[in-house]
């Protein structure tokens, strides 16, 4: 019963959660290419990409999500 109800809330803020597109910055300015990551919000899309990037070996500083 239990590993219902968690399957259930795990796939429920699944449904919630959006697709953003995220661009990563070195030095200020654009480096071209971007990840497409599943967040609720674009904060937490921001940082989920950017972790992304630094587990792929890319130089990042920050990235933007759209």
């Amino acid at each position: 019963m239990t590993k219902v109800v968690i399957g259930s809330m795990l796939l429920g803020s699944l449904l919630l959660a959006d697709t953003w597109t995220c661009y990563r910055y070195v030095d200020g300015s654009p480096t071209g290419g971007f990840l497409k990551v599943q967040a609720s919000t674009k904060q937490e899309a921001e940082q989920k990409s950017l972790e992304k990037y630094k587990k792929l070996g890319y130089k990042v500083d920050y990235t933007k999500c759209k």
